[in-house]
């Protein structure tokens, strides 16, 4: 099955200490005035480009401008008189095709092996609050165009807005900006908003898991039944990410790290491992009937060391949850913040073959969360051990369906509707 392709496309001025830099497709634009060449190089890895020195190399400052000029030749030429390799890659847009460069990597002559990434991977979101109090990724916008737009209406409004398409989702077609460091995404929001061409924009939000209290994996892991075998439905579970000790159990299908693809699994806060062993069946909640047949999990890292997640990254798990012959969807988390392209999403995958399960909330307010809220995902509320709806639960119409919401794990309980989720999801599997 078939859901979102993650494609990208540079084309961006940007300005940073003495240099600018723009790409489009194979040209490119460069202005230096004795910048240092890796200030330069990171101009290109703002736009997606991977760069790769060898830390050996004595390298000098750049002075010049270039117009219009081929990128392999402006990258000879930064790099000279030491030898380089430039990768392309192929991007397939709505909009068009867009060739761009993939990676540069520049060393000694016959020693490429030796270059090394030019900067450290960040480890989390960078998450900042905005004007009105949502929480977004700095200096990123989401952009929808209309049918029968072109490329050309992309271009103009890059151009305005400083930005570089750094991810495009598609379907359903939304394009991921990264902005100049000199434009708000408020301002780029308005610029978006009023562009020809343009359908929708909103920032890359950015949403918080559900509770801050972290889950001890310190433990033995007493209560877990280790040795149940799984069943057919598969879960994809939407958390923090899964203990590696626990990964070759035999109910785990495999595991995915949404955060940084490149990065191995792990779980900095043990709330996702908790979710999984709920949603596999080896952990029972108070108040649940033990299951004697397990479930398959997927174990989905969409959550970074301080809790956050963003549009983007629930999209790329998404899309590695429908191409994993995955089911259920089980995502303990949410946000007031209602985004029309997490809509979206959530409705082009349940229109796609998934059944979503989302948590209703920790606060009994009687308003909506989301993805919960949402009509194409089943919300879940809590109960406690006597079967009655727990007092911290969220409620209202918008509320499909109650599941237990304690449990008890390396000698601690653990309450909430992220208990309650998995569990109800699991349920669902083991029914089919």
């Amino acid at each position: 099955m078939k859901f979102f392709r993650i494609i990208g496309i540079l084309l961006l001025p940007m300005f940073v200490s003495g240099a600018s830099l723009r790409i489009e497709g194979e040209r490119a634009w460069l202005e230096a005035d004795g910048t240092p060449l890796p200030r330069v190089l990171r101009l290109f890895e703002q736009r997606g480009v991977e760069v790769l020195i060898d830390p050996a190399l004595e390298l000098g400052r750049i002075s010049g401008e270039w117009e219009n000029t081929p990128v392999d030749r402006l990258i000879a030429q930064l790099a000279s008189p030491h030898s380089y390799l430039l990768e392309w890659k192929k991007m397939d847009s709505p909009l068009g095709a867009i060739y761009q460069p993939a990676s540069i990597r520049i060393f000694s002559d016959g020693n490429a092996s030796a270059a090394q990434p030019l900067t450290a991977k960040r480890k989390v979101l960078d998450v900042v609050d905005g004007t009105n109090g949502v929480k977004y990724i700095r200096g990123e916008i989401m952009v929808g165009f209309s049918e029968g737009s072109t490329i050309d209406d992309l271009k103009a409004l890059l151009a305005k807005v400083g930005g570089t398409v750094i991810e495009v989702i598609d379907p359903p077609g939304i394009y991921r900006i990264k902005l100049n460091d000199g434009m708000s995404v408020e301002d780029a929001m308005a610029i978006a908003e009023a562009q020809e061409g343009v359908d929708s924009a909103e920032p890359n939000l950015a949403f918080p898991k559900l509770g801050s209290e972290p889950v001890s994996l310190s433990g033995t892991g007493e209560g877990i039944n280790l040795s149940l075998l799984p069943g057919e439905t598969a879960i994809a579970v939407f958390d923090s990410g899964l203990d590696p000790k626990y990964a070759d159990l035999p109910f785990i299908r495999g595991t995915y790290n949404a955060i940084d693809p490149s990065e191995p699994m792990s779980d900095p806060t043990g709330h996702g491992t908790l979710t999984s062993m709920i949603a596999s069946g080896a952990l029972t909640p108070l108040g649940a009937e033990a299951a004697t047949t397990g479930v398959p999990v997927l174990s989905v890292r969409t959550f970074d060391e301080n809790g956050y997640t963003s549009s983007d990254t629930i999209m790329r798990a998404l899309e590695f949850a429908a191409n994993s012959d995955v089911e259920i969807v089980s995502m303990s988390w949410g946000s007031e913040v209602d985004s029309q392209f997490m809509e979206m999403a959530m409705n082009y995958a349940a229109q796609n073959g998934l059944t979503l399960y989302a948590s209703a909330g920790n606060e009994p307010t009687g308003t909506p969360i989301y993805p919960a809220g949402y009509d194409s995902v089943i919300a879940v509320g809590g109960l406690d051990p006597t079967g009655q709806q727990w007092e911290n639960s969220n409620f209202g119409d918008f509320v499909d369906l109650y599941g237990p919401a304690y449990v008890w794990f390396n000698d601690q309980m653990y309450v909430g509707t992220s208990v309650a989720t998995p569990n109800k999801a699991s349920e669902d599997a083991r029914s089919k």
